[in-house]
């Protein structure tokens, strides 16, 4: 049972890193949420509603947890608890994240998010700041396992309904249209559904 979980868990984290053709733009209109009992509420009509500490309007594409991480590690940092966190608090975040940006980087992303340095951001520039950083290179075996996991039906190939249910589970609030556009971008043979080669070039052109 132990092996299972591991081996769940281990699929859990290659899905999460995959960088999907059409992807960035699912799900990524503006947010509507409201507060409710001391937590900004955003329905879901897939699986439970993202409750967060911050008010949130674009979560720029990322995937539910993504931004609930991105929350609970900003919140460590508002010491004050006003929903701003300095510069130097930002590099603390990222580091706790797993991100390490050079100094160069660092202090470009800063200049976009806050131009006017005024040294400190809120909780929805934190979210565009995550944004600058690209997920980890898969390699082949990585996608091999992953495409398995997609194929529910052992097709040998995805078709959108597919697409749909596993983008759900890993967060995003993908609609039916949505599935079937990041499809269509992968579908080379437009045959409505996405085979094995067609899904490795795909997302080995867009890492």
């Amino acid at each position: 049972a132990v092996a299972i979980l591991a081996q769940e868990k281990a699929q859990a984290e290659q899905l999460a890193r995959l960088s999907l053709p059409g992807m960035a733009n699912a799900g990524k209109n503006h947010v509507v949420g409201k507060w409710e009992d001391g937590e900004f509420v955003i329905a879901r009509s897939e699986g439970a509603d993202l409750k967060l500490p911050y008010e949130i309007q674009d979560t720029h594409g990322f995937r539910d947890s993504e931004i609930s991480d991105f929350a609970w590690t900003f919140k460590v940092s508002d010491i004050l608890g006003d929903g701003l966190i300095s510069t130097k608090e930002v590099r603390r975040c990222l580091d706790r994240l797993g991100e390490a940006p050079t100094d160069k980087e660092f202090l470009k992303v800063m200049n976009d998010v806050d131009p006017h340095a005024r040294g400190v951001v809120d909780f929805q520039r934190f979210v565009k700041i995550m944004g600058n950083f690209d997920r980890s290179m898969l390699t082949e075996d990585e996608l091999t396992n992953a495409f398995k996991i997609f194929d529910t039906d052992k097709s040998g190939s995805i078709d959108a309904v597919e697409m749909q249910e596993l983008l759900q589970k890993m967060g995003f609030n993908i609609t039916p249209l949505e599935a079937h556009a990041v499809l269509a971008e992968a579908d080379d043979d437009n045959s409505g559904e996405v085979t094995y080669n067609e899904f490795v070039t795909k997302i080995l052109q867009n890492q």
